[in-house]
């Protein structure tokens, strides 16, 4: 014999659960303090502005369109901290000295590097990362480039493992229309 009240005590559960399941609070977003080490698997291409991307013949990689990237001396991207350029910031060549955010890369021969101008700012919603890397530039051949943006990546709190990817137009000088294509894939370390 079924009990008649066992279906109607699960409808009654259930109808109870469903708006407190509908009403949970999302995570909040938490700030992510610390340094965006730069590992394997990152890199900067190119885009060209008819379509396909710059061969960069000094590149490390098979495919030469993609120039690699690592941690400098300061150890990657600080969140909070500002990594301004050296003083003076080329040497006679016109290759970057900054070597606080990437180790400086032969980008055509001559060395280019990366400064922030703002200290930049990131938050963790789950395990999907917004950046505000807006003020990153490039210093390359004695002339610098905006390459910052809005950033966005994952982010693996057991392993720390993170990526971030971003594009931006490059204005002026011999890459006035080309596209830098930005990936950081590497370690988190929090302060």
């Amino acid at each position: 014999m079924t009990n008649p009240f066992k279906p109607r005590l699960i409808a009654v559960i259930v109808a109870a659960a469903v708006p407190m399941i509908a009403t949970a609070p999302a995570l909040a977003a938490q700030e992510l303090n610390g340094v965006f080490h730069i590992g394997a698997g990152s890199y900067i291409r190119m885009g060209t502005p008819g379509g396909g991307f710059f061969p960069n013949p000094y590149s490390k990689d098979s495919h030469k369109s993609y120039t690699l990237i690592t941690s400098g001396v300061g150890g990657g991207i600080r969140s909070g901290v500002t990594q301004n350029a050296p003083s003076p910031p080329f040497d006679r060549h016109g290759n970057s000295r900054a070597n606080s955010i990437i180790t400086p890369t032969n980008f055509t021969g001559i060395l280019f590097g990366a400064i922030t101008t703002v200290a930049p700012s990131f938050t963790l919603s789950g395990d999907t990362i917004t950046g505000h890397l807006r003020h990153l530039y490039a210093q390359w051949n004695k002339q610098t480039f905006l390459q910052g943006n809005t950033v966005y990546g994952t982010y693996n709190r057991h392993t720390r493992h993170y990526t971030l990817a971003w594009h931006t137009e490059v204005y002026n000088g011999p890459f006035d229309g080309y596209t830098g294509y930005w990936r950081l894939s590497g370690t988190f370390s929090p302060y």
